[in-house]
């Protein structure tokens, strides 16, 4: 292959590829980072346009604060960021514990599970990782939706569910960032050299470095890092020559893409009787299938009079397939269950995300199949020496995440630097 254009190619501009750019172009390299939508974020990404406040229709929390690794840019960027409040309502509870103590128990059984799951693992070399649904047990009425609340962050349903998945999970206390968690991510990316509108194709390997082909023309580098979903990876929206590798494409049938969504509902100020940022949770009870028809609620969110109805798993799907007024219409209509048809005239608009429409992004982030926890190590290897992988997919602890995702941009991005040295 003849001269380089650059040292290194990005492959997205989510929060993987932000990260490993600016990384990058700090450390001298000549990188581009090349994106196939008409704005940065990813799935991490702030309108202000349907509601006229900051509606997050990607990722809105900002998870496990202590080691989040976007507060401190976030704080350095002088945006308003604070803890979510500790004000969650479960509608048909007086006391909440019931549920919350329930919870609690069923993290216990988890971690449980997973650690003996582990230990079969490392004595026999048989891969073990059970499902949610294989060790939840109905021990009440409100068990299934105890349950649930682990699906529902991971945006599947139980039995799709990986139990040493939900147990890596770093946890702690969530943010929120006032101005929307997508304009933070957005403000990241000031100063970086970024082609929108160009979607890659082909991705070459050579002797000495890469061959890129994008929608507006070829790039050839040295070396490459994709941070596409593993959505994106799996329908082959990217060609890779040589092919992926087996190891990887079995990765890709249990490390996939979830169903997650908001629809949001603005209303009148004071409409609903709950406190801003409140995390509403009701009953919910499992189908013929297994399936939850239900969700949950952020409401008021930053005090704009804006709530999300939030949906995951095959439920959302289902949501997405019907068009966004079910998913408006169902979310609406449960309100309406809690406090009364008088919230209907305060009603302004609602939107519903559709991130399985998406074209370049194919699902809302990655969650692990039972049997798949430890494949998010193999996404993470390089393929033809010089094609590396980031994003949220592959990090270990903070998987479907945009700390995650930061963070192994940043790995992705010494990856690169101690390999060109």
């Amino acid at each position: 292959m003849s001269a380089h254009d650059f040292d290194v190619v990005v492959v997205g501009a989510g929060a993987a590829g932000i990260a490993a750019t600016r990384a990058l172009k700090s450390a001298g390299l000549a990188v581009v980072c090349v994106e196939a939508s008409n704005r940065v974020g990813g799935r991490t990404h702030t309108d202000t346009k349907i509601f006229g406040v900051p509606f997050d229709m990607g990722a809105h929390w900002m998870h496990t604060e202590h080691v989040n690794a976007l507060k401190a840019p976030g704080l350095a960027l002088g945006l308003d960021l604070y803890a979510a409040p500790d004000n969650a309502m479960t509608y048909g509870l007086e006391d909440d514990a019931v549920l919350w103590d329930e919870v609690d128990e069923i993290h216990d059984a988890i971690n449980e599970a997973a650690r003996i799951d582990a230990e079969i693992e490392a004595s026999t070399g048989i891969p073990t990782d059970r499902s949610l649904a294989d060790i939840w047990e109905n021990k009440g009425p409100w068990s299934f939706t105890a349950a649930m609340t682990f699906a529902l962050s991971l945006a599947r349903d139980m039995p799709d569910t990986s139990l040493r998945d939900i147990s890596a999970w770093e946890g702690g206390d969530d943010w929120f960032c006032r101005e929307g968690f997508g304009h933070l991510i957005a403000c990241t990316a000031r100063g970086l050299p970024i082609r929108l509108d160009t979607p890659v194709t082909e991705i070459k390997s050579f002797a000495d470095g890469v061959h890129i082909t994008t929608a507006k023309g070829n790039v050839k580098a040295r070396t490459v890092v994709v941070t596409a979903s593993v959505g994106v990876l799996a329908e082959d929206i990217i060609r890779f020559d040589p092919p992926l590798e087996p190891d990887r494409r079995a990765a890709l049938e249990l490390v996939t893409m979830g169903d997650y969504n908001h629809a949001g509902l603005l209303f009148q100020p004071n409409a609903l009787p709950v406190q801003s940022d409140a995390w509403l949770t009701y009953h919910l009870e499992p189908d013929a299938s297994g399936v939850a028809r239900g969700g949950g609620f952020l409401c008021n969110i930053s005090n704009t009079g804006l709530t999300s109805f939030e949906s995951s798993g095959s439920f959302s799907k289902d949501l997405q397939k019907a068009g966004p007024e079910s998913a408006i219409e169902h979310g609406l209509e449960t309100l309406v269950g809690f406090f009364g048809t008088a919230i209907r005239k305060d009603f302004i608009k609602g939107y519903a995300t559709a991130w399985r429409n998406e074209p370049y992004v194919r699902g809302s982030y990655a969650g692990a199949r039972p049997g798949g926890h430890n494949q998010r190590a193999v996404l993470r290897q390089p393929h033809a020496e010089w094609v590396h992988f980031a994003g949220e997919a592959t990090h270990p602890t903070q998987q479907c995440s945009v700390s995650g995702a930061h963070l192994e941009g940043l790995r992705a991005a010494e990856d690169v630097l101690a390999q060109l040295r």
